[in-house]
């Protein structure tokens, strides 16, 4: 089977955006998605040249920050954009507002990196949480022509999407990437699959910004693991990115 890892969450911070490199160059991450909203942003597209080998997809976020267009449904009072927490899935966001703002984080995205995403996905799960916001990111999909995670689009081969939720392991049941091994079987039996992690260093500002933390240092460990590598291996397992991925 072929296997992508991908890391959520370039772009975040510093701190995040060395340990995503790290467990590319250390580990086995094969992929990563980049939010051009962050403050780090910049500093993940200079990290980005450096290592070529990374498949780096785009992270569309609708839910934290301030946006990069003027789409009154995507705002609180206070002009950031609105935290989950806060809102319903059937929350009326305006499609063509979604669209819009998805559209302006692409062009930012190739405008700094100087070519396509490898693929979609959104920060905490926007698109596939909100109708607007999946209705939005298949047609950007579609447009441009890359595969967008959890959805079957533009004619690509399924890549089976795997997380904890998805195994329906209990959230906080683990602090790190075991639920690999231990379910394992679950996980292999497709022909792609992306399992998804969020690694990194802890600064300052995640530790303030983010109620994912700890775990990120121990997911990193986990991926630079030999226990990993030799999982890798014993299961003759194909890492690869969204690059890799055919047209049916």
């Amino acid at each position: 089977m072929k296997l992508i890892i991908n890391a959520d969450d370039f772009g975040f911070t510093r701190a995040i955006n060395y340990g995503i490199i790290d467990a590319h160059n250390l580990g086995v991450l094969t992929s990563t998605t980049l939010m051009v909203t962050m403050p780090a942003f910049e500093h993940a597209v200079e990290l980005s040249k450096q290592t070529p080998t990374l498949g780096i997809g785009l992270h569309l976020n609708l839910t934290l920050g301030k946006p990069m267009t003027n789409g009154a449904s995507l705002v609180d009072e206070t002009g950031e954009m609105i935290k989950p927490k806060f809102i319903t899935p059937d929350y009326p966001y305006v499609e063509e507002e979604v669209y819009q703002e998805f559209k302006a984080q692409y062009q930012r995205f190739v405008q700094f990196m100087k070519k396509k995403p490898s693929h979609l996905d959104s920060h905490l799960f926007s698109t596939d949480i909100y109708q607007a916001a999946i209705n939005a990111a298949k047609r950007l999909a579609e447009e441009v022509g890359i595969p967008l995670r959890n959805h079957d689009t533009n004619g690509f081969e399924h890549v089976e999407f795997m997380w904890e939720k998805p195994l329906e392991i209990p959230y906080g049941a683990y602090e790190n990437l075991d639920y690999i091994y231990d379910y394992a079987s679950s996980i292999l039996c497709y022909d792609y699959v992306e399992i998804m992690t969020h690694p990194g260093y802890l600064d300052s500002f995640i530790l303030e910004n983010s109620t994912f933390s700890m775990p990120r240092a121990n997911e990193l460990e986990s991926l630079i693991s030999t226990r990993m590598r030799q999982f890798i291996n014993d299961n003759i397992v194909e890492l690869i990115s969204y690059h890799d991925i055919p047209k049916k």
